[in-house]
């Protein structure tokens, strides 16, 4: 949890009312500093960005300093005692009888962990789980990629470059949400923004690299005697730095105009707080920058489907055109494999949709105000948990869609037993 000492423009207005300042004087009577505290206690129950009358109650029962330092401390205090998952605003008056305004979040009270505590260990042991198979997983499809003749063709550097950004994502959001559950308090800080910028990032190149994917299926299948002249490494290189500075351009784009990476909360509340919606959920970046991100995942998906319906006209055309049925037998069996390919990738995409949709629904419904902070972080922490499978669902589709890699898993499996057995 956070303070900072301002407030974003849809407050001014009513922080510039609620501003007063104090004059000071040594014969300054006992009712007068009772009508400032008074007066600090109904700024605090103005300013709450919803409508929870206890906990307003809550809040004023607990604000009995008009100090700033003393304030802020009790605001903080406050808002945990009572499970406040929204941002709070209150003036508060310092020493020097100067008034600001202090806003604060608290992720712990926020989202599946907010709601049910006890919830940790099983959250715990969930999010070990799939980090250990994104690890796994992944490592496994980049290293028979690498190493075997057969997986090698042009298309596969797209799906090892895939994995090592499935591999990131992970890393990026297991370990951070591990130490907030185990803790009650995420890091915050500079790690929040370091995460709001690699995380959409990420999801973003995720969702590119994957319809680079389909574009080269596409090719293979319509041009199947020029695939390899036309996707040249050259080629290959330049789409993949293409996919990585598009993906990049939102957050790069964002911390250019505002000089920082700002958080979601600018999108919510007008102010900047370096924190989760939740313990479950990563540091996101705000700003419009953010829905450009989003849209570019949205976009990204929309491709892949687009090329998946082209693929199958073609796959269908091709059977249909062929004069005699032996012109057809005799590309038929190449012809099968490739079509089973774009199946497998079908059913990579179909996951992805399954797993990306609900969170982007998610994210969009709470910038535009449509679902309240604690709506958005429980749902939110349901749909990201839920995101994280598809950093491993890959793996395990292309190991049982994809004859080659399983037979590449299995001749790993038999030189080590040999060597195992030999020594």
């Amino acid at each position: 949890m956070i303070c900072f000492i301002s407030a974003g423009p849809a407050y001014e207005g009513r922080l510039k009312m609620n501003a007063t300042s104090i004059s000071a004087g040594a014969g300054t009577n006992v009712s007068s500093i009772t009508g400032d505290v008074y007066r600090n206690v109904s700024n605090v129950t103005e300013l709450i960005i919803t409508n929870p009358l206890n906990v307003t109650f809550d809040l004023a029962k607990n604000l009995t300093n008009d100090t700033a330092e003393e304030g802020v401390t009790r605001l903080l205090r406050a808002a945990q005692d009572a499970g406040l998952c929204e941002v709070v605003f209150s003036n508060l008056t310092s020493s020097g009888h100067v008034t600001t305004t202090v806003a604060s979040y608290d992720p712990a009270a926020c989202g599946v962990y907010g709601s049910n505590p006890a919830l940790q260990p099983l959250l715990i042991v969930i999010l070990v789980c799939i980090t250990l198979w994104a690890i796994f997983g992944n490592s496994c499809l980049i290293g028979i990629i690498l190493t075997d003749e057969n997986m090698q063709e042009p298309g596969n550097i797209f799906l090892c470059a895939l994995a090592f950004t499935d591999i990131a994502q992970s890393l990026m959001y297991s370990p951070n949400a591990i130490y907030s559950l185990v803790h009650g308090e995420s890091p915050g800080g500079l790690w929040c923004r370091t995460q709001a910028f690699f995380v959409p990032f990420l999801s973003v190149l995720s969702t590119l690299l994957l319809l680079s994917l389909w574009i080269c299926r596409y090719v293979h299948i319509v041009w199947p005697l020029e695939f390899h002249s036309m996707l040249t490494p050259a080629r290959l290189a330049v789409a993949i730095v293409t996919c990585f500075l598009v993906a990049l351009t939102p957050p790069l784009v964002g911390l250019a105009r505002v000089g920082k990476i700002v958080t979601w909360s600018v999108d919510i509340a007008s102010v900047d707080i370096a924190e989760p919606a939740s313990l479950l959920m990563p540091c996101t970046f705000g700003g419009p920058e953010s829905l450009a991100a989003v849209m570019l995942c949205l976009l990204g998906v929309v491709a892949s489907c687009c090329f998946a319906s082209l693929i199958y006209k073609v796959a269908r055309s091709k059977q249909q055109s062929d004069s005699t049925k032996e012109a057809w037998l005799a590309q038929a069996d190449m012809f099968e494999v490739k079509v089973k390919a774009v199946k497998t990738l079908g059913i990579v995409v179909l996951l992805q949709w399954i797993t990306w949709v609900p969170i982007l629904v998610v994210g969009i419904l709470s910038k535009a105000g449509a679902v309240t902070v604690a709506t958005g972080a429980f749902y939110g922490d349901i749909c990201y948990v839920m995101l994280q499978t598809s950093t491993f669902s890959d793996s395990i589709v292309y190991a049982f869609r994809n004859e080659i890699y399983r037979k590449a898993l299995a001749k790993r499996k038999i030189q080590r037993n040999f060597i195992n057995n030999f020594h």
